[in-house]
């Protein structure tokens, strides 16, 4: 049996709150009306509103616009509601378009993603992205990462027509690979959308326990757990696969 590997993009391969950040931090440096701004604050609450409009269209159903038309101009409402309502609608449509353009381009990644994702496709694993997101923006990330020709297939949500924890994204996804949920093991950062989500599809699943990670946000058990990616290969072993 082949073993298939699904990963999460944002959060477990590509660096979400670095990436994000750096974008932001060259916001303040170009945008007059935020010059006076402290970037970490700026990505910090940057975070806090995106991640909130990202619950809403993942429990609703919405499309990506929900979110990209709403999160710059509640962050210019409390970060500078000194600004006048026009200038503020106009700079937010402007930092929405440079941000979708500029992140997707950024590659941080955590600690040997790259590395060892190129052990596992030497090693006879299928290596597959399966994601809470836009299938253009998602593939340009996993260029900047450098690991178009390690991944095998890409899951999206504006594909697929769900969005993880719901089984239909997974039976997507794996319909994709080639592969039954007895041969797949989902992987991620999402103790409720990539482990719980993972479990009711059929999947084993590994939790991605980083140093840096957000508070657990369900109670899924996973069938394991690793801290950094050189724990992997002996974190799947561990689950038998």
């Amino acid at each position: 049996m082949s073993w298939q590997l699904f990963f999460d993009l944002d959060r477990t391969l590509w660096h979400h709150e670095a990436n994000c950040a750096d974008v932001l931090a060259e916001f303040c440096s170009e945008f007059p009306e935020l010059k006076h701004l402290d970037p970490a604050h700026v990505a910090q609450r940057y975070q806090v509103i995106n991640d909130g409009l990202w619950e809403i269209i993942q429990e609703a159903g919405y499309g990506v616009d929900y979110v990209r038309n709403r999160r710059f101009p509640f962050l210019l409402q409390e970060l500078v509601p000194e600004l006048p309502t026009k200038e503020r609608r106009e700079l937010a449509e402007v930092l929405e378009r440079a941000f979708t353009q500029r992140t997707p381009t950024r590659g941080a990644t955590y600690p040997a993603v790259a590395e060892t994702l190129r052990l596992l496709k030497e090693a006879g694993y299928g290596v597959h992205v399966l994601t809470n997101g836009v299938t253009s923006s998602q593939e340009r990330k996993i260029a900047a990462m450098g690991l178009t020709e390690v991944v095998d297939s890409v899951t999206t949500s504006d594909a697929s027509a769900s969005y993880k924890p719901d089984r239909g994204i997974f039976t997507y996804a794996m319909r994709l690979a080639g592969c039954g949920p007895e041969e797949a093991v989902m992987i991620g950062d999402s103790r409720l959308r990539d482990v719980g989500g993972g479990k009711a599809a059929g999947m084993r699943t590994l939790w991605f326990d980083a140093p840096d990670a957000l508070p657990p946000d369900g109670d899924s058990e996973p069938d394991g757990t690793f801290h950094h990616f050189a724990e992997l290969p002996d974190a799947l072993r561990r689950i038998g696969a």
